[in-house]
């Protein structure tokens, strides 16, 4: 059972922005086709070489901030919406976002100034920006996406890294022209050793990280006064335009700027560690609590925010009904916890109550299946007992 949900039919704001979001994608994808479709159609053996790295890059980034999620990955549909969000629409509108700034900076303080200072002075602000535009789109699409800090932080790693995947399309096509397309696919294996091997480590996903963490503290119903919220959203998005700018600030060049890429794994680890432990502890808390009701007992609340506690409680020698039917209840206890973890979400009590319900059904059709199997004698000696759930 997902814990994700989306707004009640009656409001109005997820339909809007699920438009909004998909007209930004689709903008961002002709921006970013037109502006780079000659060096395409004049290097495809290098373009696709650049297409096969980005997918490598996918393939293996996707997996990691949606495993950082404690207890239970988010799901794949608002994951790769954030992805999708990053690769086009965040993407193409930061290419004549920053063209423009950029031609403002040439022309109030000087050629040698742009040349130098222009990706600092320009790409924090509109990168960052368009970046958590994507996790407070998915906020309104599907509110329940996002309970919890620990939240936003994951969803906004996956915006920066659909972002960081095509930005090392794009470097990579550019690093051709720039080497004088002497060896195409060698100038697009030496950008992405640079963009991914090197910097990638605390590159946009862990800019948008922390970013993300601060929309995920400002759209959790925690009861947390509002002012602190958005104070607290503010200074993550402005720590995140700060890294980006020691990222691309031109100091410390070469081998020595693995220096800022460090500073920024360490940003990003410590906002992740810090949202990590408040969210296990409002977990176990609300675990606890379930307690009194039954519906979650005390030695299942030790095992449920583990993935390798869940398997161990479904495996065993049992018959695969009863593991389905133990699956079955774990997926309902989560769903109930994640309902539970707003403290001031008006709708988690109806949800909470009719997860509890289930959990009850669940049980019974646990216990009925142990007394008795449809179509199959009963044992001639006692079989060991199960563990209880």
């Amino acid at each position: 059972m997902s814990a994700v949900g989306v707004r009640p039919a009656g409001e109005r704001l997820a339909p809007v922005a699920a438009t909004v979001a998909l007209l930004a994608c689709l903008f961002g994808l002709g921006v970013i086709g037109y502006e780079y479709r000659d060096v395409v159609r004049v290097f495809p053996a290098a373009a696709a070489l650049a297409g096969f790295l980005l997918l490598l890059t996918l393939g293996v980034g996707y997996l990691l901030p949606r495993r950082f999620r404690p207890v239970v990955a988010p799901a794949h549909a608002t994951s790769l919406m954030c992805v999708g969000w990053g690769m086009t629409a965040a993407t193409g509108c930061a290419i004549l976002a920053n063209s423009g700034l950029g031609g403002i900076w040439a022309k109030t303080r000087g050629v040698d100034f742009a040349d130098r200072w222009g990706a600092a002075s320009t790409a924090p602000f509109n990168e960052e920006t368009l970046k958590v535009c994507g996790v407070l789109i998915l906020a309104l699409i599907a509110s329940r996406a996002i309970r919890a800090p620990i939240d936003g932080w994951v969803y906004g790693a996956l915006v920066g890294l659909g972002f960081q995947a095509v930005e090392n399309l794009l470097y990579a096509l550019n690093t051709i022209l720039l080497d004088g397309a002497t060896d195409p696919g060698a100038s697009v294996d030496a950008s992405f050793a640079a963009r991914v091997g090197i910097t990638g480590w605390g590159s946009h996903w862990a800019m948008s990280a922390v970013a993300g963490t601060g929309v995920g503290y400002l759209v959790a119903r925690d009861g947390r006064p509002p002012a602190r919220r958005v104070a607290v959203a503010l200074g993550c998005w402005v720590t995140a335009m700060g890294m980006h700018w020691l990222f691309n600030a031109p100091f410390l060049p070469g081998w020595r700027g693995i220096v800022k890429v460090a500073v920024n794994l360490a940003i990003a680890l410590l906002v992740y560690r810090t949202a990590r432990r408040h969210y296990l502890a409002r977990f176990r808390e609300v675990a606890a609590e379930e307690a009194a009701t039954g519906a979650i007992r005390p030695e299942e609340a030790a095992l449920l925010p583990r993935r390798h506690g869940r398997r161990q409680a479904r495996g065993g020698p049992r018959p695969r009904p009863a593991r389905v039917l133990i699956r079955e209840i774990e997926d309902a206890q989560l769903a109930l916890v994640a309902a539970r973890i707003p403290r001031a979400d008006p709708r988690s009590r109806t949800s909470a109550e009719r997860l509890r319900e289930e959990i009850a059904t669940l049980r019974a059709h646990l216990r009925a299946g142990r007394v008795a199997s449809p179509g199959r004698p009963a044992p001639d000696r006692e079989e060991p007992p199960a563990p209880r759930l």
